[in-house]
């Protein structure tokens, strides 16, 4: 009987050392706990329909319609007609310069993310990123060999980035300006002026700016200014949006790019499509139903906007009380960072943080850490989608941890 190897044959790939994605991988903890009997209340990823959130019933009615009516074979490449017509309307309604033929259908945003990086990218490349930012874009950076080079948004000032901070960390090999506005995991909202200054980068620098809009219907006291608009006819932009978190059907991965002034990036745009018809094509079904999602009126949203807006403000305000915790009001998605006084508290970093909160209260959040911030600076980053009634529980259980570690903590 031959001996069984001791060591693997085949070890993986090495691109995916680096491979780190932080919203997922917190959860081995968590689903150890839960198998040995504890209640956890996951708030480490943005799934609204985790907490009673619904897709309106038309996106739902059109998807099974286009199932009804046969739609389960191939599609082109870039995605059907209706889909990529109706994405393109409603972008130059918002002022995006947008045309159906540089609009490409992807399975969520997601993939928009990796087929626009790898068209893009060689190894060696630099992105400028934001941080804290998104880590799927650091994991996808990372896997192609290239680069990401942080620029850091304040805390202090409502995280917004100093330009002239991000412009001097710009070198002869960065290629991309990326964007997530509204922001993940901070809720911030860049302002006209800011989208202008990141324009004049991009200009100046020959760099094309990838803006991340997957949260731009969801914003409380404010609007929503699409970066593509604020860019002018001579700055590249590719802009990724989907039905995921706008339209409350992140299951349906239906999602989308769109090249603004696609003339100045050719081989870019070549390339792009290229890789949509190598993956064959998005889910079919649910690309009928985005002309419906588009026609939708906006009161659709009013429903969902108010209970985010008492959660956030109910978030915000219990947060704020505790002695050692602090959080800036977000202006839009539905998350906030917010900051635990490490120097008063029994912990060394912001993810023994986090798995001490989860086995004193069952409560999941993420480090701030996985998102690209100092470990030892104490954020975390919480999902504040569930009712007003349970979020309040949550942060007397959330109080009640902090104050017991505040009296038992000596200082060295």
């Amino acid at each position: 009987m031959p001996s069984i190897p001791q060591t693997p044959v085949h070890p993986s790939a090495r691109r995916l050392e680096n491979y780190e994605y932080a919203i997922r991988t917190i959860t081995d903890r968590a689903k150890d706990l839960e198998s040995h009997g504890r209640n956890i209340t996951y708030l480490n990823i943005g799934d609204p329909l985790l907490y009673g959130f619904r897709p309106p019933e038309e996106i739902i009615e059109a998807t099974v319609r286009a199932l009804k009516n046969g739609t389960v074979g191939y599609a082109p490449g870039p995605g059907i007609s209706e889909a990529r017509e109706a994405v393109a309307e409603n972008a130059c309604n918002r002022g995006i310069p947008a045309l159906a033929g540089d609009v490409i259908m992807t399975s969520g945003a997601s993939e928009a993310a990796e087929l626009a990086l790898t068209s893009i990218l060689d190894p060696g490349d630099e992105v400028l990123t934001p941080c804290p930012g998104y880590p799927l874009y650091q994991a996808i950076i990372a896997r192609l060999g290239a680069k990401s080079v942080p620029y850091p948004l304040d805390p202090g000032n409502g995280w917004m980035p100093d330009i002239d901070a991000v412009e001097s960390l710009l070198t002869p090999r960065c290629k991309i300006l990326l964007l997530i506005n509204p922001g993940n995991p901070t809720g911030m909202l860049y302002p006209e002026e800011v989208l202008v200054r990141f324009a004049e980068i991009a200009r100046k620098h020959r760099l094309i700016v990838f803006s991340d809009e997957v949260y731009h219907r969801i914003v409380y006291d404010s609007v929503h200014i699409p970066m593509a608009s604020a860019a002018g006819d001579d700055v590249p932009v590719i802009t990724i949006d989907s039905l995921s978190k706008n339209y409350m059907a992140p299951g349906l991965r239906t999602g989308w790019m769109l090249l603004s002034n696609s003339h100045l990036v050719p081989e870019i745009r070549k390339s792009l499509f290229r890789l949509a018809d190598a993956r064959l094509c998005a889910p079919v079904p649910p690309q009928f139903a985005v002309r419906t999602a588009m026609s939708l009126k906006n009161d659709y949203l009013d429903g969902i906007l108010s209970r985010l807006k008492t959660g956030r403000d109910l978030t915000c305000s219990m947060l704020n009380a505790m002695d050692g915790v602090s959080c800036t009001l977000p202006k839009g998605a539905f998350y906030v960072m917010a900051r635990f006084d490490l120097d008063r508290l029994p912990f060394n970093s912001d993810e023994t943080l986090v798995l001490a909160i989860l086995e004193a209260t069952g409560l999941l959040f993420v480090h701030g850490s996985g998102f690209g911030t100092d470990p030892s600076a104490g954020f975390v980053r919480i999902v504040y989608l569930p009712e007003a009634n349970e979020l309040r529980e949550m942060y007397l259980k959330v109080a009640d941890f902090v104050k017991t570690c505040q009296s038992s903590f000596l200082p060295t």
